[in-house]
């Protein structure tokens, strides 16, 4: 009886980790497609759990686009959501503020007048938006998903707040 339960278990917490994997994949499809509704967006989706799944479209003038996508550090791996916002031009001054709010840029003058003028403003967005990244063609704030997002509404705030942020930089 007890080499039964030991052959059971390990056999049943494998099932219970594919269906978990099965059923996440199914919700944050649903979110994708109910947000990509909302926003009026493409939904691309995947079949395949580790296939990056995206919708995309355009609000008042600026590409946006929202990732779902699955990174493997070695054993383990870690899915992640990635908003973006796309200005309408390039700033053109090689500008990168990247997630752990280091500036660089290949013109130092422009680099650091754009810096004065928008410091402020990221920083206060660092709060809401994690992992905050801008370069001179986009915003971006990439998340590890977790539970908020896979409700739509979560999806079309996070969407929202990344693209007035990138309406507001100068």
């Amino acid at each position: 009886m007890d080499k039964v339960i030991a052959q059971v278990i390990p056999a049943l917490t494998v099932v219970g980790i594919i269906w978990l994997i099965i059923t996440s994949n199914k919700r944050i499809n649903n979110a994708l497609s109910s947000a990509a509704e909302i926003l009026g967006f493409t939904f691309i989706s995947s079949k395949n759990i580790f296939r990056k799944k995206r919708i995309f479209g355009e609000l008042e003038g600026y590409k946006c686009e929202v990732e779902v996508y699955t990174r493997s550090h070695g054993r383990s791996s870690t899915t992640y959501v990635s908003f973006f916002a796309f200005f309408p031009e390039s700033f053109d001054m090689g500008l990168k503020i990247n997630w752990r709010g280091e500036f660089d840029g290949d013109d130092e003058y422009l680099t650091d007048l754009f810096v004065k003028r928008n410091e402020e403003l990221i920083e206060a967005s660092k709060k809401n938006l994690r992992r905050l990244r801008v370069e001179d063609a986009f915003v971006n704030s990439r998340k590890v998903l977790f539970r908020k997002y896979y409700k739509a509404d979560e999806i079309v705030k996070t969407m929202r707040d990344v693209l007035n942020l990138a309406k507001a930089i100068k």
